[in-house]
């Protein structure tokens, strides 16, 4: 009984409080922006009547009102079946000059109507005056009355394919980006499969055993590639396993001459990155820095800010100023950061001290 007795209090208050998030329905918030209207019509009519009951003006708007909100819906439907912009214009003419006849008459008719059994029941009789005058006297009102509709129905129906196209326009430079984003990647591979068989080649006339592990690794490194081909992103630990394996292999070739380390982050694990991100760097410090003499290569990521920075350096020779920043490599590793972080980013190359390089790039977690 204790339990059912707390229970039911709180689940009312969750039944209220799902009621309170309900949004309301648009017939609501219509029907109410009407009511406002006839009302807002109503007072300043009779501040401009001071002669008569204050009720009437009230009557005469908002039978005018309650029509009008009823008709709305109609014409709004009578557009859509023939849109004002549609062709023929002479077709389309005669048609909504005729909708506007029909709306004036059933607007005018059903108002007077409206207005006659309000004053019988407040005792009193309504005076129309001339039957044709009056029609025409709301007729001349309704013709201002059904063009703003009519314009509101071609204004909304544009606003709605604008911003279809631009929904469109939206997920084709998605697509388009993503499946950039997917060449420029698929294009790391074959760069990468060619250097390896070549530095195979090479090992096989030095070292047979050597070049067999290096032809084990290469294909451990393939199969990995191939269970992620098509993601963009990876985890952070997928990319650094990738890594290991591809330095053991460089390692294979480099023998004696190249040392590694790989220095990362604690909970940096599960961060997504672009795939085959941080070995094209790693390529490029083999490359240019250490393959005349060897050395060391030392892979750093950082969690910074709110970003993730990775950091590749070498104690090689060093480059060129004409070589700072130049390679394949890096012109593709930058062109993906373009894509999937847009002026969220940062690709740096700089001499390091007192020899080598180093490359860092920069990028927000959680995109």
């Amino acid at each position: 009984m204790t339990t059912d007795a707390t229970a039911s209090p709180q689940l009312a208050m969750n039944e209220r409080a799902s009621a309170a998030a309900r949004p309301v329905p648009p017939w609501i918030v219509y029907v109410a922006c009407w009511l406002l209207v006839g009302l807002y019509q109503g007072l300043n009519a009779s501040i401009g009547e001071s002669d008569v009951a204050t009720w009437k003006p009230f009557v005469w708007e908002m039978s005018s009102v309650l029509i009008v909100m009823l008709l709305v819906p109609l014409v709004f439907r009578f557009e859509r079946r023939f849109p004002i912009d549609s062709r023929p214009r002479t077709r389309v003419v005669i048609v909504h000059v005729a909708g506007l006849l029909v709306f004036s008459a059933v607007h005018t008719t059903v108002m007077l109507l409206l207005r006659e059994l309000a004053y019988a029941a407040m005792g009193e009789s309504y005076d129309f005056g001339t039957v044709p005058v009056r029609y025409f006297y709301e007729l001349q009102k309704d013709v201002i009355l059904y063009a703003v509709i009519l314009t509101v129905c071609f204004a909304m129906r544009e606003f709605r394919v604008r911003r279809a196209s631009e929904l469109r326009a939206s997920q084709l430079a998605a697509e388009a980006s993503e499946a950039r984003l997917r060449q420029l990647t698929a294009q790391i591979e074959p760069h990468f499969l060619f250097n390896s068989l070549n530095a195979i080649s090479n090992r096989m006339h030095e070292d047979v055993d050597a070049a067999d592990r290096m032809i084990s690794q290469l294909g451990d490194l393939l199969r990995a590639a191939y269970e992620s081909d098509s993601a963009v992103l990876v985890p952070l630990s997928r990319e650094l396993a990738w890594l290991h394996n591809y330095l053991a292999m460089m390692a294979e070739r480099f023998r004696g001459q190249l040392e590694y380390d790989i220095d990362v982050d604690a909970n940096v694990d599960a961060v997504p990155v672009p795939r085959l991100l941080i070995q094209p760097l790693v390529e490029n410090a083999l490359k240019h820095g250490l393959a005349a003499r060897g050395g060391r290569v030392s892979v750093v990521v950082r969690r910074k800010n709110g970003d993730l920075e990775c950091a590749v350096s070498d104690d090689g020779a060093g480059l060129a100023d004409s070589e700072l920043g130049s390679g394949t490599g890096l012109a593709n590793v930058k062109r993906r950061l373009e894509l999937l972080f847009p002026a969220r980013h940062a690709l740096t190359v700089a001499p390091r001290t007192p020899s080598g390089v180093t490359v860092t790039v920069r990028f927000p977690i959680g995109e």
